[in-house]
């Protein structure tokens, strides 16, 4: 059972790293995503019924979500919402009960290892393979237009942003990628994290993203502060200028795509929102189901998305959940580095979320879940080792 368990541990966190959206892996009507979800839920019931105990903070998270997500369900109905897209704002929202799955099988400290270990290997090789398709694209190797097709047509038309018609792409998946990145930087690995940094830094710079450039930035300069980043070795300084002035640059030379029609999108979205505003939507919102002409589903700002289907109280349930993370994470003293890529990573995935929807789809909820299963493993084991030094210390 053991071998079972750890296979399906890992195969779940590739998916989730590398499977972007989560329909890059489809197997028939399903998603690898949605059977493995399924699966994991299903076993660790067995095994949490056998093992008898199930932590509390994990019952207070999965009774929190099921009371919240069947409250807005209720709301959205009785606005007038069409089941089916009840349905589709509650899929991505019920990755939460993932923590069942994670939980019981993150329950020490190599598992918390093995987790940060995957996160590190999959952004290098995710880094890699972008790198190899622009290669051959700058080759002459691969055409544009039937690499265009063949993604589209065979892999997934909702993972990819083309950037330009010369081979340069946004993948949903890359959020994991810029994430790993923040691992290999406080990896306690000196000697060989540098190529693996520089790997997927240009990479990053090679995705045409500006959101990832600015809050990459901007997390570092949150976390750290400009007088204490200037006080940072010489090579996290040339690191810093190389990829501020390689960004520069590509943006500047690079035909990147129409960025006036994205932005353009969002703007109608607020608009739209705001023309909805009513006193009780104000605060309570207009329920799942409930869009706007321009997104009848999900919006690209995610948290003008929670605003409009759940008001304020949602928000405010969202924070409060932000909160309870964060002090997870400095909670403990063990293990300061991966604490700190791990608070980092939810920062980058909350700023992200204001000019995309990450954190609430399973992109950023299956990282809010992972990192909130991980502290408390590494808080609970400190507080063991703590009261047996007392123990022996009381003996002696």
């Amino acid at each position: 059972m053991q071998t079972l368990l750890k296979f399906l541990f890992v195969l779940t966190l590739i998916e989730l790293f590398v499977g972007g959206g989560g329909r890059v892996f489809e197997l028939g009507p399903f998603t690898l995503r949605m059977l493995l979800f399924v699966l994991n839920i299903l076993l660790v019931m067995v095994l949490y019924f056998e093992r008898s105990k199930i932590p509390i903070y994990v019952l207070f998270l999965v009774f929190a979500v099921t009371g919240v997500l069947f409250a807005y369900s209720f709301l959205g109905w009785l606005n007038g919402a069409p089941l089916i897209l009840i349905m589709e704002d509650v899929k991505p929202l019920s990755y939460f009960l993932s923590a069942l799955f994670f939980s019981y099988y993150i329950d020490s400290e190599s598992r918390v290892m093995l987790v940060t270990s995957w996160i590190k290997k999959t952004a290098l090789l995710m880094a890699l393979a972008y790198w190899a398709v622009q290669l051959l694209f700058y080759l002459g190797k691969i055409d544009f237009l039937p690499f265009y097709q063949y993604v589209n047509q065979q892999i997934s038309p909702s993972d990819f942003i083309f950037r330009g018609t010369q081979g340069l792409f946004f993948y949903k998946g890359f959020v994991y990628m810029v994430i790993g990145l923040i691992f290999w930087i406080h990896s306690t690995d000196t000697k060989r994290k540098i190529v693996p940094i520089i790997v997927i830094m240009t990479a990053m710079v090679l995705t045409g993203t500006r959101g990832f450039i600015l809050m990459f930035g901007l997390i570092y300069a949150l976390f750290y502060g400009i007088p204490l980043l200037l006080r940072l070795n010489i090579k996290v300084l040339i690191l810093a200028g190389l990829l501020i002035m390689g960004s520069l640059y590509f943006f500047g030379n690079f035909e990147l795509g129409d960025k006036e029609l994205s932005d353009s999108i969002r703007v109608q979205q607020l608009v739209q929102v705001a023309e909805r505003i009513d006193p009780i939507s104000f605060f309570i919102g207009h329920g799942f189901g409930i869009g706007v002409p321009v997104r009848e589903v999900h919006m690209e700002i995610g948290y003008l998305e929670v605003f409009h289907k759940q008001g304020i109280v949602g928000l405010v349930i969202w924070a409060l959940f932000f909160l309870i993370l964060y002090n997870a994470i400095v909670k403990g003293k063990s293990f300061p580095e991966i604490r700190k890529s791990y608070l980092l990573s939810a920062l980058l995935v909350i700023l992200l979320s204001l000019t995309n929807p990450f954190f609430n789809n399973p992109i950023g909820i299956s990282l809010f879940v992972i990192v909130l299963v991980s502290m408390n493993t590494l808080n609970q084991q400190e507080k063991i080792k703590r009261e047996t030094i007392v123990l022996k210390d009381s003996i002696l």
